[in-house]
């Protein structure tokens, strides 16, 4: 192969080629950097003096099906303008430390949208590490300045991990509403771990109007104490889900009173009793009917759950739906079940900033319940992070890439 091949298809220039050498499945180009290239890395002065010292073996793109290898003899530079040492740099390499060629390393990347971190390190010939070393070096870059000035809605929510990470293995996550970008990352599901994201926000200037979280008070304090202005939205979901869970917290509390042959009856029914009613079929519905009429609390239960998504469907004003609720919560009191109960004074207390829904248009963080099912299926992919930091790199990515990919 001779230099200019080297120059069109591997990006070195300033070099000369000393000799090839081609084994069964390998090429070698030996190189050195041509006598009037030399130059000073401190204060890029080219009055230098080279004197070899070794070589150094570079990774880069491999020609037909053999591997390349760039043999590059390396010299120890000393400097007559600032009496510096220095070993010379390679221009062909993203840092000093690097052993894999630029053009490598913009095709690992390619091919890694398409493929497998140990298909592509077993393609190139490289350690799993390095092109996981290469992709993190280009995430870091991609998102170490997150734009926010123009962010005006946000969503936060926290999305479990697993045992394996620190922070108890919650991760809170901070979304653009209008562009679906993550913005931020906090160690942890407390208010404190978003501290980062109010002084990031307050540096950017940025004007943001409403906040959509679930129903947790650490989120409401810390939004009250960074954002007094901003209008918080408790989501229509999470409500809802609330009530899902009070209603299984029924049905389990019925099953411990039950004999054991009796508990047939409501095992397995638990998401017969979450479900959206038009989403049952025919044999649920049928058994979700017996249920209700078996144990009476499940069915006044049920039917409140019911009717609490049928405000979000019906009321077209904050009006409307501060009525609804109103006459929800007495039905919840009036029904004497503790759970309902509960559930009424939980809606009572946060009622502004569920009427907020309807105040600010609809907004909703219900894609990031959907985003959580993708950091879930991100996870799945790679069985799992060792690397934290290279795991919230690829959060921040995450809406740029297909469920289809395999990582």
């Amino acid at each position: 192969m001779s230099i200019s091949l080297l120059q069109h298809t591997q990006g070195i220039r300033g070099y000369q080629l000393l000799r090839n050498e081609y084994t069964s499945n390998t090429y070698t180009a030996h190189i050195c950097k041509k006598s009037n290239k030399h130059q000073c890395s401190s204060c890029r002065s080219f009055d230098v003096t080279a004197t070899l010292v070794g070589e150094r073996i570079i990774k880069a793109l491999p020609c037909g099906s053999k591997q390349t290898r760039i043999n590059v003899k390396m010299h120890r530079l000393r400097c007559h303008d600032c009496k510096s040492f220095r070993m010379e740099s390679i221009q062909f390499t993203s840092s000093a430390v690097s052993r894999v060629s630029r053009c490598l390393e913009r095709t690992v990347l390619d091919l890694r949208k398409h493929m497998s971190i140990k298909a592509a390190a077993n393609y190139f010939g490289l350690p799993w590490a390095t092109v996981k070393n290469i992709e993190k070096r280009s995430l870091k870059k991609k998102y170490k300045c997150i734009k926010l000035r123009d962010v005006t809605a946000i969503g936060i929510d926290e999305v479990f991990m697993g045992k394996t990470l620190g922070y108890k293995g919650y991760l809170t996550i901070v979304r653009d509403l209008n562009s679906g970008a993550v913005l931020f990352v906090g160690q942890g599901k407390k208010g404190a771990s978003l501290d980062g994201f109010a002084i990031k926000v307050k540096r950017s200037k940025a004007n943001i109007s409403a906040i959509a979280v679930d129903l947790a008070p650490s989120f409401t304090s810390w939004i009250s104490k960074n954002f007094p202005k901003a209008t918080i939205v408790y989501d229509h979901f999470h409500v809802i889900k609330l009530m899902n869970d009070k209603l299984n917290a029924i049905r389990r509390r019925i099953m411990r009173n039950l004999e054991e042959n009796d508990k047939k009856e409501l095992k397995s029914r638990r998401w017969h009793l979450v479900m959206n009613e038009e989403n049952l079929t025919n044999n649920a519905a049928i058994e979700l009917e017996r249920c209700k009429c078996f144990f009476t609390e499940l069915g006044t239960g049920h039917a409140l759950k019911e009717s609490l998504r049928r405000i979000y469907s019906i009321a077209n004003c904050p009006y409307m739906a501060s009525i609804a609720f109103k006459r929800w919560t007495e039905l919840a009191e009036e029904s004497k079940i503790p759970e309902l109960v509960t559930m009424g004074k939980t809606i009572q207390r946060h009622i502004e900033g569920i009427l907020a829904f309807w105040k600010t248009g609809g907004i909703t963080s219900a894609s990031m319940e959907g985003f959580n099912n993708k950091i879930g299926w991100l996870t799945r992919q790679a069985y799992g992070y060792r690397d934290e930091e290279y795991l919230i790199l690829k959060i921040y990515d995450l809406p740029n890439l297909k469920t289809v990919t395999v990582l």
